[in-house]
């Protein structure tokens, strides 16, 4: 039986309806959290709320549109009385050589990526401070660490990184800890980020090696929550490539173009 680590915990997801967010709704739920999913497709997220038994608040919120934001946090409070964690997991990709996009799409990839973290994470601080505390939990990405053939994707997951970094130094002292969780690739069959990507050509993903569940990136999640840990890097093979580039850069270079699948023209 699962234990009660998060017994009562108010948790706001962030991309809650699918994936990740929603795999991590389930562990948290197992774990007796009260559960707020957001995203912008309000129906898929009452159909998800419907596979639970456990309080469960579905939110249309699109995280590029600060006042939906504020009136999350507004409408999570007013319901459950308090907001114990937020974990931002909403994101979206591009798939093409950089050559090829276009620069508004470029923009949109930020403003959900990294300026939808930016406004949670800036509108929910009040709400923590007020409460003497909280959890910010940032889903970025191996290729935030580490730059891989997707330079759009990768800047706005490095983005994520070093503004959770310097956040992390601002509110420790308030009782506010701050997470950041870097996965490698998680399996296609799990996730909408493929599918909903912006394409300006193919990539072979299946050739990427070490594919994660999002049941795996769950379990992960729910631990390095619970242990208020600063940076996660997993599985073995993403931490490897990480210390590798810390320590040669160009032997990480090598690594991927032998072994990560780059974008392509039509």
């Amino acid at each position: 039986m699962p234990s009660q680590r998060f017994l009562n915990r108010v948790i706001v997801i962030t991309g809650g309806g699918t994936g990740i967010g929603l795999a991590a709704a389930h562990a948290f739920a197992r774990e007796g959290a009260r559960l707020v999913l957001t995203g912008r497709n309000i129906q898929r997220l009452q159909q998800a709320a419907a596979q639970f038994t456990t309080p469960v608040l579905p939110v249309a919120c699109d995280v590029t549109h600060r006042p939906a934001v504020e009136a999350l946090f507004t409408q999570t409070i007013a319901h459950f009385g308090r907001l114990d964690i937020l974990v931002n997991n909403a994101g979206t990709a591009i798939i093409g050589p950089l050559e090829s996009v276009q620069s508004a799409d470029a923009t949109a990839l930020f403003e959900t990526n990294f300026y939808g973290t930016f406004h949670c994470c800036q509108a929910v601080l009040p709400h923590f401070r007020r409460q003497g505390g909280g959890q910010i939990v940032n889903v970025s990405s191996l290729a935030g660490l580490r730059g891989v053939p997707n330079a759009i994707y990768s800047a706005s997951k490095a983005a994520v990184i070093g503004f959770s970094e310097a956040l992390r130094i601002e509110v420790q002292t308030a009782g506010i800890s701050v997470t950041i969780l870097c996965p490698g690739r998680v399996r296609a069959s799990d996730t909408e980020l493929f599918t909903t990507a912006k394409r300006y050509g193919t990539a072979e993903l299946s050739k990427s090696p070490g594919e994660l569940t999002a049941a795996e990136v769950a379990r992960v999640l729910l631990n390095a929550t619970h242990r208020r840990k600063q940076l996660v890097v997993f599985p073995f093979h993403a931490w490897l490539l990480h210390t590798i580039n810390q320590l040669s850069p160009a032997l990480a270079d090598r690594i991927l173009q032998n072994y990560i699948p780059k974008p392509c023209t039509p």
